[in-house]
């Protein structure tokens, strides 16, 4: 009983879920700076095209690395929960990269 209340609070804290909803933000935003940059055609057809090429899980870490100087940042902010919601958001992204290269 007491470790139901333990994960339900640590998972429905409001900067944790802040902290998840920052680091998938901000892996969208570097996936789309990355695609900008690098690709001539628009973000969906490349996405389309990666995903065919099997090559999309990259594309998705290389987004992911815009949350390492936020993550740093939270932690010296003390803002550990935040930066507990980032991270639990990256190991979903690294479950999708993994998902991704099994299929």
């Amino acid at each position: 009983m007491q470790f139901k209340n333990l994960t339900a609070g640590i998972l429905m804290n409001k900067e944790t879920l802040l902290g998840m909803l920052a680091g998938t933000v901000l892996t969208f935003i570097g996936m789309y700076l990355f695609t900008l940059f690098f690709s001539d055609t628009g973000i969906i057809d490349s996405i389309g095209l990666l995903y065919a090429q099997g090559k999309l899980g990259g594309l998705i870490s290389l987004g992911a690395l815009l949350n390492l100087p936020v993550f740093f940042y939270l932690l010296q902010q003390y803002r550990y929960k935040m930066a507990y919601g980032m991270v639990s958001v990256l190991l979903l992204f690294v479950g999708l990269v993994a998902l991704l290269k099994v299929l």
